[in-house]
């Protein structure tokens, strides 16, 4: 037994279809959009599930990597909070910190906020979440205040 759909009803399924893939590379390409830093003389492409932190220096970011290495880019720390908004992974925590949560290895209450340090990195390299990102911050681990 064939199904007799309307050739209508056909096309409409397969744009709908083809919308949803469209969809789903475009969150894809998002996802793996890399963010280019200085490494000497050369340019290297870094993705974002390779980033700890990043933080402002008087050149641009510094990037700490999960390997332990630091990079270079020359871009505005906002700049890149706007160009990566769309990746959950990141959060601006401090008016000069941009954190990928899921390298978080612990969290230290201080005054004003917290200090964070990131697996594969020495605990002398922090990150820090200041007192108007604590909330926010907190939400998005799923954690409470007495963290």
């Amino acid at each position: 037994m064939t199904d007799n759909k309307p050739l209508e009803d056909i096309l409409k399924e397969l744009k709908q279809y083809a919308e949803e893939q469209k969809q789903i590379l475009d969150y894809l390409a998002q996802v793996e959009k890399p963010l280019w830093v200085q490494e000497g003389e050369k340019k290297k492409l870094l993705r974002i599930g390779e980033i700890a932190f990043m933080t402002t220096n008087e050149k641009g970011l510094e990037l700490y990597t999960i390997d332990g290495k630091k990079y270079i880019n020359f871009d505005s720390i906002s700049h890149v909070e706007k160009e990566f908004a769309h990746d959950q992974r990141l959060m601006k925590t401090h008016r000069s910190f941009i954190v990928n949560l899921n390298h978080i290895d612990t969290i230290a209450t201080v005054s004003g906020g917290r200090n964070l340090t990131f697996k594969g990195l020495s605990e002398e390299i922090m990150a820090k979440v200041t007192y108007e990102y604590v909330d926010r911050f907190l939400e998005r681990l799923g954690a409470s205040n007495e963290i």
